[in-house]
């Protein structure tokens, strides 16, 4: 009896402890493909590409962007007379498209809402109209019954006061004020008006002597080291976010032209000088005769989102921005 009992606890054990290896390996399995996800989304850029052109007054523009060997993708196209196009594919499979037909099922739900709808605000109607012609009858019978009532002479003279008796009461009524009364009147006018301009003049002085000492703080605390090196911090991540974020390939190929010469030289001396910025990635084609706009463009670039977690956590962390902030919130 005692082997078969220590045999079914080790047959309950052994069962015990296979079902949490199985739990333990899902839950393994579940971090790791979490872990691997959450990889992927920091360290993978976002990849992004635009192109356009503007010739005899017609724009075509398309932008996309993918990611993850184009697991995820979106698309914009814009082009005169059509309308502004979007859409997003998983895996090639188009999810969102703001172009996308409704189906003939979706068209027949919402025929039938419809309807149902037409149908219930009619039944609404009717019953609303049912009780107003049966609230106007009722109010039509009281009518009656107050002038069957009220046809009787006698009842009409003893409740009608005489003229008489109602034009003694008014004479009686209103009651003469006296010249002292008037003229305290608008002795208190004056001084309440008075009394009002200098609250109102102490608050403006107490508001600019309270605008005066934010300003004092905040020179204050601008000319402080620490502040000066928390601003060179933020300067830095901002310029690295920038230059992270900006397209690694620009191209822009303009063909401009004005009747007038000087026009053209004008804008040729800019371009010239803005050189070492662009550095030939706009070209211009100039027409010094006759006036001509046209164009296209051609941008690829790519973004790391590490790039803004590393900002965020530069942000956070830094003893010199946790002072200003400090400081900031203190006034």
């Amino acid at each position: 009896m005692l082997k078969h009992i220590f045999v079914k606890g080790e047959f309950m054990v052994a069962i015990i402890l296979t079902i949490l290896k199985i739990i333990g390996i899902v839950l393994l399995v579940i971090l790791c493909v979490a872990l691997v996800l959450l990889l992927a989304v920091t360290f993978i850029p976002v990849r992004y590409k635009a192109k356009g052109t503007y010739q005899e007054k017609e724009i075509q523009v398309r932008a996309t962007a993918t990611w993850f060997l184009h697991i995820l993708s979106a698309a914009a196209i814009y082009q005169n007379g059509q309308p502004f196009h979007i859409y997003a594919k998983i895996f090639g499979i188009r999810i969102f498209d703001n172009l996308r037909p409704i189906k003939k099922k979706d068209r027949n739900k919402k025929g039938k809402k419809t309807k149902n709808k037409s149908n219930n605000v009619g039944e609404i109607r009717a019953a609303s109209l049912s009780n107003t012609i049966e609230d106007s009858l009722d109010h039509t019978d009281e009518d009656n019954e107050f002038i069957t009532k009220s046809s009787d002479p006698t009842e009409m003279t003893r409740s009608t006061p005489s003229f008489d008796q109602s034009f003694d009461q008014t004479q009686d009524s209103p009651k003469k004020e006296n010249i002292f009364q008037k003229i305290k009147q608008i002795i208190s006018k004056f001084v309440n008006f008075f009394r009002n301009i200098t609250f109102t003049f102490h608050k403006i002085c107490d508001t600019m002597n309270r605008i005066k000492k934010n300003l004092s703080y905040y020179l204050q605390l601008l000319q402080q080291e620490r502040t000066k090196q928390a601003f060179f911090v933020c300067k830095n991540q901002l310029v690295r976010i920038v230059k992270k974020v900006m397209p690694k390939i620009c191209r822009v190929h303009l063909h401009l032209g004005f009747e007038d010469p000087a026009v053209m030289g004008e804008i040729l001396a800019v371009w010239g000088m803005f050189y070492p910025f662009h550095q030939g990635a706009i070209d211009i084609q100039p027409e010094f005769d006759k006036e001509v706009i046209e164009g296209d463009f051609y941008l690829k670039g790519r973004i790391n989102i590490y790039i803004f977690i590393q900002a965020i956590c530069v942000f956070l962390f830094d003893k010199n921005i946790k002072h200003v902030i400090k400081h900031l919130k203190a006034e």
